[in-house]
């Protein structure tokens, strides 16, 4: 007689156990809720107004295709390209056009949005520009590689050798900021990853302000170390290398000076990689700037391939929801126009109706129309510039979907890699004691041990999990 079969029964899969990453596409959902897109929003808000009133200080100071002759030229090239177009503005007098300048602020908003436009469309047809990295076009890489690169050291790089004074103070203001509320939305986005629970926006800000300076301090961290060791270098460069004799000494000393250089370019690499985990870092565990740096650092080193991955994945799921905001958006916008339009019959001039002039048909790619200015009447362009304000005010929902949406992706960027490389539970995420716990009131009375030195029952220490050394990737 033959062996009975041994059959198993299988109800269903746990698919978010089964497959960790999963969890990544929970963070449109968690982008999109009020709370954090309120502050997304805020943030977006309060950088854009910040760059117009600098603009308004400092005026029009850029050439026309100014960026793009910084990006084809060399430094030498650029620089004769720069003093040609100052002698053409100093010597404007005796001419009969004007160089029409730009400001500052605004073509370096034009710039981003361009590159941010190409990140999404590649990431979206998964053109990851790999192949022109590796064929060593380095900045000038396709694809997202190439976005990413126009976005942080490009344009960056322009500003810098143009307009220094401007980037450095908007800088100090967009870093403050973007910790302030960057820290807030990490926050509630931890304790709804962690534990299921929403707090409050509110409660998200008191705990970036609790926790402001070690956000700001976190990433200076590692770039205050390479300034010292480059300063460090300098200093022997000029000692052993600028007499005769002491070259000799430098050249046997060598060795160390190559260990300075690969300790400063490996904490560069790991700033790179790793900076965007330091505020995610503080607002799971609470704890101090440098311990954040070094759990960042462990992670982006012990588990390469694995942050190399969700970071994909992280982007092209970005980009795909992002375009699905955008096609509500232009919905939204071409819905209304259309629906009023139905009604709106008076025209300014012969085809032209007037809410035409006032607010044009929207087109995918660019959705704020500019109205029709020459048509209009004094309180016609009254009624323009106040759509306008609506306009942008809707539009600005799609970058502040795309701040709430990287926050919230790396906090689960964060937790994947802390559980890959410590074991630690999704859950495990630090709360603040509750006032009214009596276990908590208990704790500040006995701080020396007993039952109340543990704390309430659902605190979970930032210090729970210390970070360990691995290089499995």
């Amino acid at each position: 007689m033959a062996e009975q079969e041994n059959r198993i029964e299988l109800d269903g899969i746990n698919w978010r156990s089964a497959m960790p990453v999963l969890r990544l596409f929970s963070a449109f959902r968690m982008a999109i809720q009020p709370g954090r897109l309120l502050l997304s929003l805020m943030l977006v808000l309060l950088l854009y107004l910040g760059g117009v009133a600098m603009d308004f200080a400092w005026g029009p100071n850029v050439y026309p295709k100014e960026v793009q002759a910084y990006a084809q030229k060399d430094a030498p090239g650029f620089d004769a390209w720069l003093a040609t177009m100052r002698s053409q503005d100093d010597a404007i007098d005796a001419t009969s056009s004007l160089i029409e300048k730009d400001y500052i602020f605004n073509t370096l908003l034009d710039q981003q949005v361009g590159a941010f436009e190409r990140l999404v469309v590649s990431a979206t047809s998964l053109n990851f520009g790999l192949s022109d990295l590796a064929s060593g076009r380095g900045a000038d890489s396709g694809g997202v590689i190439g976005a990413i690169a126009s976005m942080v050291i490009r344009i960056p790089g322009w500003l810098y050798a143009t307009h220094p004074g401007f980037m450095v103070v908007y800088l100090l203001y967009t870093f403050a900021l973007t910790s302030l509320i960057g820290g807030a939305i990490c926050r509630v986005a931890a304790v709804d990853a962690c534990r299921g629970e929403h707090i409050s926006a509110f409660a998200g800000l008191r705990f970036g302000l609790d926790y402001w300076v070690q956000i700001m301090i976190a990433p200076l961290i590692p770039l205050g170390i390479v300034v010292v060791i480059r300063l460090a270098l300098a200093v022997s460069g000029w000692v052993l290398f600028n007499f005769p004799g002491t070259d000799v000494v430098g050249a046997i000393l060598f060795g160390l000076m190559l260990l300075a250089g690969f300790i400063a370019a490996m904490l560069l690499i790991g700033f790179a990689f790793g900076v965007n985990l330091l505020i995610p870092a503080i607002a799971i565990e609470a704890t101090d700037a440098f311990d954040v740096v070094s759990r960042a650092f462990n992670y982006v080193v012990g588990r390469p391939w694995r942050y190399l991955f969700y970071t994909a994945v992280m982007i092209v799921y970005g980009a795909v929801t992002y375009m699905l905001i955008g096609l509500v958006v232009f919905s939204t916008i071409w819905i209304t126009k259309n629906s009023l339009s139905a009604g709106a019959v008076s025209e300014v001039v012969e085809g032209t109706t007037r809410l035409d002039a006032i607010m044009p048909d929207p087109m995918w790619g660019k959705l704020l129309p500019n109205a029709d200015w020459d048509n209009l009447d004094g309180l016609g362009t009254v009624a323009a510039a106040l759509v306008m304000v609506w306009l942008k005010l809707l539009i600005a929902v799609l970058p502040a979907f795309a701040v709430s949406y990287y926050f919230n992706a790396q906090t689960w960027v964060y937790l994947l890699l802390r559980r890959s490389a410590d074991l630690v539970e999704f859950d495990e995420v630090y709360l603040e004691p509750d006032p009214d716990d009596d276990a908590a009131v208990q704790d500040k009375v006995e701080p020396f041990g007993g039952a109340g030195a543990s704390g309430g029952g659902d605190v979970k220490p930032a210090q729970a999990s210390e970070p360990t050394e691995s290089t499995e990737s």
